[in-house]
Order: structure tokens, then C-alpha cells, then sequence
């Protein structure tokens, strides 16, 4: 896995959290401080993208892990 980063346009030096769970490999889990990133876009972009690509993944909840948002792709 791969963080990976907008280059360009108004997110430039922000998280790409679409190419950033395309590069995850099956039982990969990505944790990350919530405010880095949007909990209901990171939900939404794994569900659009796992029903697109056929990949499975999980998202947890902030609170459940001491403030970090943990993505785990699971297939």
C-alpha cells in the first residue's frame, strides 16, 4: 500500500483516499487520524469503489480506535 497524494488543483498535498485504497493489497489495513480525512467520504469511496472493482473493504469508526480511522481491505 501506497499513501498517496493529490498533485494538482485545490487538494494539492492532500490524501487521495481513491488511489490510496486501489493500491491496497487483500489484508492491508490503513489507519489514519481522523480530520486527515473525511469519515463519511472514506465510507463512500470504499463502497463506489469496491462495487466498481469487485474488492471488499471495511471502515471503523473513529471512536472505536482512539481517534484513527482504520480501512481494511478484506478481498
Amino acid at each position: 500500500m501506497e499513501i498517496i497524494k493529490h498533485n494538482t488543483g485545490k487538494d494539492a498535498g492532500r490524501i487521495s483516499v481513491l488511489h490510496t485504497i486501489a493500491s491496497m493489497d487483500p489484508g492491508e489495513t490503513w489507519a489514519v487520524e481522523d480530520g486527515l480525512v473525511v469519515l463519511d467520504y472514506v465510507r463512500n469511496a470504499c463502497s463506489r469503489y469496491g462495487r466498481l472493482s469487485g474488492r471488499t473493504y471495511t471502515v471503523s469508526s473513529p471512536r472505536a480506535n482512539a481517534g484513527m480511522i482504520e480501512i481494511t481491505r478484506t478481498k
